[in-house]
């Protein structure tokens, strides 16, 4: 289902299913993020879904937050994240990567390089601020780090909210787009 209007990467409060048929395949970059064959291919089958509330800044709240519930069937891979959206570096430990460092923060469109929106267009906002979330994870003990924007577009006809990975390690790299469908809002 194609996002509502009203969703944006300022406004991000949604139910996000996982569309594998629009998306890229994720197996590469799983295989340079150290996740084990027989984990790989239960998540390339299972269906992901991130239910997310977004909190605005303020006097008690200094940044966004957009927090982040994420269920995998099967798998049992589910996990809570909270992004909070000031460029500090948080660390956490994530059931299928270990302890991960991580940091993101919003980003105007020009100060986003080329490859990593892997050559696709984001839309702006209502208001036509062309903005999008930079998410930068560094595996604390794989030595592997991941650079992900967020942000929306057009796919196949209809507006799509979109990651847009980068994955090195080494001198290895992986690169997936992966494209969600609305599914409404989180009770």
């Amino acid at each position: 289902m194609a996002a509502p209007e009203e969703t944006n990467v300022r406004n991000m409060t949604g139910i996000w299913g996982l569309n594998r048929t629009l998306s890229d395949d994720l197996h590469a970059t799983f295989a340079l993020q150290g996740i084990p064959w027989i984990i790989r291919k239960i998540i390339n089958y299972a269906a992901l879904e991130l239910a997310m509330t977004q909190k605005e800044a303020s006097a008690s709240n200094t940044a966004v937050e957009i927090a982040v519930k994420q269920t995998v069937r099967p798998g049992g891979f589910d996990s809570f994240n909270s992004y909070i959206l000031d460029g500090a570096v948080r660390e956490e430990t994530v059931p299928i990567f270990g302890t991960i460092a991580m940091h993101a923060d919003y980003v105007k469109a020009g100060a986003i390089a080329e490859e990593e929106l892997l050559g696709y267009e984001i839309e702006g906002t209502k208001d036509g601020e062309k903005v999008a979330i930079r998410e930068v994870t560094k595996s604390v003990h794989s030595g592997w780090e991941t650079v992900t924007i967020w942000g929306f577009e057009e796919v196949q006809g209809e507006r799509r909210y979109c990651k847009y990975c980068v994955t090195t390690k080494d001198e290895k790299t992986a690169t997936a787009r992966v494209v969600y469908d609305y599914r409404g809002v989180p009770a």
